[in-house]
């Protein structure tokens, strides 16, 4: 299963480094990103203390850190960890705040995915 973990894991990789582009404003693939994107900064803004442009740098980082790790083998497994207990709050605190489930259901899924891949 390995070579699959390589593939699944990339692919992870790279759609997480894609998806920095809307935290910042970019519109990719589509506004609506952007939109999603520029709501969701703004309440990580209200949890966090930084303002909603913080929030989105913070959360491109991020996704830019945790993509380039799931990339290379060797830091595949702690980027996976990471982004687990980083998505895992975000889950929570986005039912407890009623806002959109879908995208939190969808990272997690992936993210178990990998992991399961890369276990195996």
């Amino acid at each position: 299963m390995y070579p699959w973990s390589d593939v699944a894991c990339a692919t992870f990789g790279l759609l997480c480094i894609a998806s920095a582009l809307p935290f910042v404003g970019i519109p990719f693939p589509t506004r609506a990103w952007a939109t999603y994107y520029a709501e969701k900064s703004a309440w990580m803004a209200t949890r966090s203390g930084l303002t909603p442009k913080q929030a989105g740098y913070a959360g491109a980082i991020l996704r830019l850190g945790v993509g380039s790790a799931c990339i290379y083998p060797s830091t595949r497994l702690a980027a996976l960890a990471v982004n687990g207990i980083v998505v895992g709050y975000g889950t929570v605190s986005a039912y407890r705040n009623g806002r959109p489930m879908r995208p939190q259901w969808n990272m997690l899924c992936a993210m178990g995915f990998c992991l399961v891949l890369e276990l195996l």
